[in-house]
């Protein structure tokens, strides 16, 4: 059997309802649908999930929220309404807008998934099955023995189902929200619980592009990538699919394919446990974020100072900054962590670092992007990276780090954000242009 995901865009409205059923109707298999709240449309430019934001926002301001309120009502029964549909939805909006003043952020930004499956259920025909009513979350963590246990109680034999994507409950029974784009993670942990044949996760684009197609126009489709491609390629800043939705399903080695809802004819992308070799490439994609800081530390003999480096992170740990990288040598120690996430704490980490750790000296370095080479092939062929360095020199781009990771799938590059997009393009235009060469060569 199939689960189906559909993304904001593929239920925008009625007529992005339209195709969802034609898609799901094509093929019997496809006996779950996990679907996001309504998203953009020609007609509509904000989401129903950014709408709800605006009402909490308006709410705690002491604002009148009712006119977004009511722009959120009409859309559903307007949906309702062209589709012919005998859904009570008003009910529902009702029951909503009467909890908003006490609601909690979770139970209110989660509405949207729970009408537009209300919605979708009627129009399959299919069962709604809330996710209230088997999503359940311990501490935070999913608890997979506990729901695989009420949704079994849930089904009955030859059930189709729709269940709203990015939500379920914690252990006290109250609405506990996924992070943004969870609604992957939700199609994913459903086909974990049921052992499904194929993860399908239908949006606006047909499949992966090797590299962000706002970049590089015509970008080249990854046919296949392994699940961990895939996280790599997501971790750093790929939006067609959530990173931590790949691990229920990589558990039960699940296939992924990701297609396009405007166009299911086309092929997509799969992921799976190996590639093929011949669909095999010396880089699967290219990736990156822009906006890091760089806090590097510097010390005679760092590397042996665990009292200092205890005093470091210390310090660090204080100011509550994620920090994503820490790539180390002998007599330094470098700090990497988003802009956004630092915030305005940099010159404060700086002055703790500079009076509290004995250090040699504290650097900063700022508009700094990381832009990522992601494929399983590093790893067998290790000139690949010197290849692509020099390619870099030789374009006078300067790199300001190079972090291998251990898995030995992914190469990072740090570089100034004004060369991020060049970078990109380098990388990619040489490494399709030489393949062939490369492959030779190597």
């Amino acid at each position: 059997m199939k689960v189906a995901k559909f993304g904001g865009s593929s239920v925008a409205d009625a007529d992005q309802f339209r195709k969802v059923k034609a898609i799901v109707g094509a093929n019997a298999d496809r006996k779950a649908v996990v679907v996001s709240a309504a998203g953009k449309s020609a007609s509509e430019p904000i989401k129903v999930t950014d709408l709800l934001i605006q009402i909490e926002q308006l709410r705690d301001r002491g604002q009148d929220f009712l006119p977004v309120f009511n722009h959120i009502a009409d859309r559903f029964i307007g949906i309702r309404d062209a589709l012919d549909l005998n859904v009570a939805i008003e009910d529902d909006l009702r029951l909503i807008k009467s909890q908003i003043v006490d609601a909690s952020h979770d139970y209110l930004v989660s509405r949207g998934e729970f009408l537009t499956a209300k919605l979708m259920a009627d129009f399959l025909g299919f069962q709604f099955v809330d996710a209230n009513q088997f999503m359940i979350f311990s501490h935070h963590h999913f608890d997979y023995a506990a729901a695989k246990q009420h949704l079994l109680s849930i089904l009955t034999p030859g059930s189709r189902i729709v269940v709203p994507g990015f939500y379920g409950v914690d252990e006290h029974g109250k609405t506990h929200l996924m992070p943004r784009g969870g609604s992957d993670i939700s199609g994913s942990i459903l086909a974990n619980l049921l052992d499904a044949d194929l993860y399908e996760n239908w949006t606006d684009v047909s499949g992966i592009k090797m590299a962000d197609p706002r970049i590089i126009d015509q970008s080249r489709k990854i046919n296949e990538l392994t699940y961990e491609e895939l996280q790599e390629l997501s971790y750093m800043g790929i939006s067609v699919f959530q990173e931590e939705a790949v691990q229920p399903v990589r558990e039960k080695r699940i296939p992924i394919a990701i297609l396009n809802t405007n166009h299911p004819e086309e092929d997509g992308t799969l992921v799976v446990s190996h590639v093929r070799e011949s669909a095999a490439n010396l880089v699967t994609g290219i990736a990156g974020k822009k906006d890091y800081v760089i806090i590097t530390i510097n010390k005679y003999q760092l590397s042996k100072r665990l009292d200092i480096l205890s005093q470091v992170f210390s310090v660090i740990q204080r100011f509550d900054v994620a920090f994503d990288y820490l790539p180390s040598g002998t007599d330094a120690f470098s700090f990497i962590a988003r802009r956004g996430d630092v915030k305005d704490q940099v010159g404060a980490i700086m002055d703790a670092l500079r009076n509290e750790c004995d250090l040699d000296s504290v650097e900063l370095a700022k508009d700094i992007s990381l832009v990522a080479v992601v494929s399983d092939e590093l790893g067998k062929r290790p000139a690949v990276a010197g290849k692509i360095l020099d390619m870099l020199d030789n374009s006078q781009i300067k790199i300001q780090l190079v972090i291998q990771q251990s898995s030995d799938i992914k190469l990072v590059f740090g570089v100034a954000n004004q060369d991020y997009e060049k970078t990109i393009e380098k990388i990619y235009r040489n490494v399709n242009v030489t393949e062939k060469k490369l492959r030779m060569a190597i």
